[in-house]
């Protein structure tokens, strides 16, 4: 019978990847996240498979501060302590527990349900080293180390460099579109588009 570690590490083993998926924005700021139903979506399915289940077990809990529209305070600001445990549905009492303190902002009655969410969402993504981009296109990209040989920077050279070995300005558009610094960085897939701009 798997213990709990070697049951995460299978899980480990299926999922190593997770998109982010919500647009936040307020208090001047505008970035990508990704979203507890995102991270349930992509784990729940090796939990049950690999025999692990997850719970919150909450510690403590603070309403650090209250709405008050009197004083341009628009929302509640809840704190809380967790446990989130990860059991070994065959040997309850092996298990692996992180503990996390979140923080929620609502202007109703959802700030406890989010920190829970949150924390949750926290420790899975941390137990399982899951890696969380904004789309699976620009991680294959990063993966992609296959560059250009040397024979092809000789044959691009002088369709975007001139004498002196700088980038024509034709050459430096064509380096931002194609996002690269030097032609040797260029990856092998690409290699072909770019000629063909050059070439025109």
């Amino acid at each position: 019978m798997k213990n709990i570690f070697q049951r995460m590490n299978a899980v480990m083993q299926e999922i190593s990847y997770v998109q982010k998926d919500s647009k936040i924005s307020g208090g001047g700021a505008n970035y990508k996240a990704v979203s507890h139903d995102q991270v349930v979506s992509i784990a729940r399915a090796q939990f049950v498979e690999h025999g692990i289940v997850v719970y919150p077990e909450q510690l403590n809990a603070e309403m650090i501060q209250q709405r008050d529209l009197k004083q341009d305070i628009k929302m509640h600001l809840y704190s809380g302590m967790y446990n989130i445990h990860f059991v070994n549905i065959d040997e309850p009492a092996d298990r692996l527990s992180v503990s996390i303190n979140a923080h929620a902002a609502d202007n109703g009655d959802k700030a406890p349900g989010k920190c829970a969410s949150y924390a949750t969402k926290t420790a899975i993504l941390k137990a399982l080293c899951l890696e969380t981009g904004e789309n699976d296109e620009s991680r294959a990209e990063a993966q992609d180390t296959n560059t250009i040989t040397d024979e092809q920077v000789q044959e691009l050279l002088p369709f975007v460099c001139g004498e002196d070995g700088h980038y024509t300005p034709k050459g430096e558009n064509i380096r931002k579109a194609f996002k690269f610094v030097n032609l040797t960085d260029i990856k092998t897939k690409k290699f072909e588009a770019i000629m063909a701009v050059a070439k025109k």
